[in-house]
């Protein structure tokens, strides 16, 4: 692929942030590819001024990696934003005069964003390690129920059928056997909380001035309407969410900004959308986006497509699966411009489509942080 294709073009104009935060780019340092190293490599060589640019993004990147579990995307990318703004300021206001003597490596404006940012990290990092630590390994169902001083009302579903529960609110809930739902009669405060062990979906009535939050084997899950299915076993060491309809927050109730999470209105922590799934791992607060086993087609027409592709373009044919089915594909468009695809792909679910058209194409794909990436040599014109 040549340096001077429309896709790389934009990475003239990239100032270090830009980099730090373009998915490609991060693709490439983190998780490299013969492709990508390739893609790279020819760039660099067409524009060796901004090898040193580079350089110092990679560095941003690989030191950010560590920190990235703790932390969510929002909070990361805030910091980043910070550090940098407030290292810029701070250059910009040195009254000494200008020198031409180079500065010494440990002195750079870039390094010592960096290791501001470290430190940010670490201290955050440190914190919330330590809350972890000092308190219980993990938070059962019983303990969050008997901490709340208001009366709950329970349902355990001992049967070998999946019961529906009808809130006040209007929100339905399906709880599979085995499962225990508390929750307060009347959601009478600023939030509707209830409390699950087991399995159970959720239909949730919208109601944006009051969000809905689910608390389960120490995971929060906070939404203002939506539907999704929750999996918090007692025993089981995994914590899972998966959603259908709408847009759903998830963090971890040893979370250090928990509370202040809870109490906006907005949604914030790690955000879900249709045909995602997280899987919180209760031992290490770990949390790990993926996409659902089998996604489905989003409702409306979406669901008529018959996915006929006539000589089509590949590129077209991956932007009419995500809107299909409300997926992310990352792919390089110039790269597969001219590799057409005909097919008919209406029986299928999305991950044989996949499978489908990659072998056609000799391409490959892998799913990363709740999207999908594809990998490709390209097409011969």
């Amino acid at each position: 692929m040549s340096g001077s294709t429309p896709a790389m073009k934009r990475y003239l104009q990239y100032h270090i942030d830009d980099f730090v935060w373009d998915l490609a780019f991060r693709q490439w340092v983190l998780t490299p590819t013969r492709e990508t190293e390739a893609q790279w490599r020819q760039w660099l060589a067409a524009h060796p001024d901004k090898a040193p640019l580079i350089d110092e993004a990679r560095a941003l990147v690989l030191a950010l990696q560590p920190g990235e579990l703790p932390l969510s995307e929002q909070e990361i990318q805030q910091a980043v934003q910070r550090t940098v703004e407030r290292t810029r300021q701070r250059d910009l206001s040195k009254t000494a005069a200008p020198t031409t003597r180079p500065l010494p490596f440990y002195r750079r404006p870039w390094l010592r964003a960096a290791a501001a940012l470290l430190l940010l990290l670490g201290i955050s990092g440190w914190l919330w390690l330590n809350r972890l630590m000092t308190g219980p390994a993990l938070v059962s169902y019983e303990q969050l129920v008997t901490e709340q001083k208001q009366t709950l009302v329970e349902r355990f579903n001992q049967t070998q059928q999946t019961i529906p529960v009808k809130l006040q609110d209007g929100s339905l809930v399906l709880l599979k056997p085995g499962g225990r739902l508390s929750y307060a009669p009347a959601f009478r405060g600023p939030r509707r909380e209830v409390y699950l062990s087991g399995e159970a979906f959720f239909e949730v009535a919208k109601d944006a001035s009051k969000p809905f939050l689910i608390y389960a084997n120490g995971l929060t899950t906070k939404v203002l309407g939506t539907s999704f299915l929750i999996k918090a076993y007692p025993k089981d060491p995994n914590v899972t969410v998966e959603v259908k309809t709408g847009r759903v927050a998830v963090f971890a109730q040893k979370d250090p900004a928990h509370q202040q999470k809870v109490a906006d209105r907005d949604l914030t922590g790690l955000v879900l959308v249709p045909n995602q799934k997280i899987v919180f791992e209760r031992e290490q607060a770990r949390l790990a986006k993926s996409l659902v086993d089998n996604p489905q087609l989003l409702p409306g027409p979406s669901q008529k497509n018959p996915f006929v592709f006539d000589d089509t373009p590949i590129p077209t044919v991956f932007t009419t699966l995500e809107r299909a089915y409300g997926v992310n594909i990352v792919f390089d468009s110039d790269l597969l411009a001219n590799c057409p695809l005909t097919a008919e792909l209406t029986d299928q679910p999305l991950f044989e489509k996949l499978d489908i058209i990659c072998r056609v194409i000799e391409a490959r794909y892998d799913v990363m942080d709740g999207q999908i990436v594809v990998y490709s040599h390209g097409c011969k014109p």
